[in-house]
C-alpha cells in the first residue's frame, strides 16, 4: 500500500496534477521511476522445445507445463502429486507468494482438464517427478522450486543458447495466448484457459499482432479488391498489365 501511494503521488507531482507545498508529505519518500521494461518474446515451437531440452530436471518439465498450459510460474511451482488426479485433471490449489506457499480459496482455484493421449508425456513426467515426494517440482531441501531463481539461473541461459531473449517464464503464457488466437480458438475458451476475468483481457494484455498477422488480415481485402474483375484496369500497376507484345509474339 505504501509503495502504491508513493508511486501515485510521485506521478501526480511529476505531471503537475498536484503541487507539493512546503512541509507537505516530507515523511513520505516518493519512489523514483526505474524505467525498466520487461521483454516478452513470442516463442516458436522450435525455440520452446530447444529451451526445454537444455533445462535439467525438474525445470525441463516445469517449462513444458508452462508452455503447454499457459499457467503462471507461481501457480505451477507448488503443485503436489495428488493435484494431478486419476481423471487427468490438474488442480492448481495454491501459489507461491514471497517465498511462502499460500492456499487458494475454492473459488480462486484453477482446474485444468488434460487430454490423456495428447498430454501423455507431460502427465508421465509429472507423475514420475512426484513419486514419494510432497511436491512435484521439489528442490533438494524438500520445498517447492524457487521459480524466480530458476528464471535467472536456468531459463535465461537456456534461451540465450537457443538464440532468443526472454523476459521470464511468463513468455510461455504470452506465446500460448497468441497461438490459441491464431488457431481460431473462441475468445471465451482462451479466457477460461488463461483464467481471466474478462474475455478481452487476453487480447489487450497478452496479444499483439505481428507483421505477418497484419499481412494475412490485409490479404483478405486484397483478394476481394485487387483481384476483382470489377477494378478498372488503369488503376493496376503498369507491371501487372498483360504484355500484349509477348502475347502476340506467342
Amino acid at each position: 500500500m505504501r509503495t502504491v501511494l508513493r508511486k501515485v503521488l510521485n506521478s501526480a507531482v511529476q505531471n503537475q496534477y498536484i503541487v507539493r507545498p512546503y512541509g507537505w508529505l516530507d515523511k513520505i519518500a516518493l519512489a523514483e521511476a526505474h524505467g525498466r521494461k520487461v521483454v516478452r518474446t513470442e516463442l516458436t515451437p522450435e525455440q520452446s522445445i530447444g529451451i526445454i531440452g537444455r533445462l535439467k530436471p525438474p525445470f525441463d518439465t516445469f517449462a513444458l507445463l508452462l508452455a503447454c498450459l499457459g499457467r503462471r510460474s507461481e501457480e505451477a511451482a507448488p503443485l503436489q502429486p495428488h493435484d494431478l488426479d486419476d481423471d487427468c485433471v490438474l488442480h492448481f490449489r495454491r501459489i507461491v507468494y514471497k517465498r511462502r506457499v499460500v492456499e487458494l480459496k475454492e473459488d480462486e482455484q484453477i482446474h485444468t482438464p488434460l487430454d490423456p493421449v495428447e498430454y501423455a508425456e507431460l502427465i508421465q513426467r509429472m507423475r514420475k517427478l512426484g513419486e514419494g515426494k510432497k511436491w512435484i517440482f521439489q528442490n533438494r531441501a524438500g520445498t517447492p522450486i524457487d521459480h524466480n531463481n530458476g528464471r535467472r539461473r536456468y531459463l535465461k541461459p537456456a534461451a540465450a543458447a537457443v538464440g532468443v531473449q526472454v523476459g521470464g517464464w511468463h513468455d510461455f503464457r504470452h506465446t500460448l495466448s497468441r497461438t490459441l488466437r491464431r488457431a481460431g480458438v473462441h475468445p471465451v475458451v482462451i479466457k477460461d484457459t488463461l483464467h481471466h476475468s474478462k474475455v478481452d483481457l487476453a487480447m489487450n494484455v497478452y496479444d499483439k499482432a505481428s507483421a505477418e498477422d497484419i499481412r494475412a488480415g490485409l490479404r483478405v481485402v486484397s483478394k476481394s479488391l485487387l483481384g476483382s474483375d470489377l477494378l478498372p484496369k488503369d488503376l493496376l500497376p503498369s507491371n501487372s498489365k498483360p504484355d500484349e507484345g509477348s502475347e502476340s509474339a506467342a
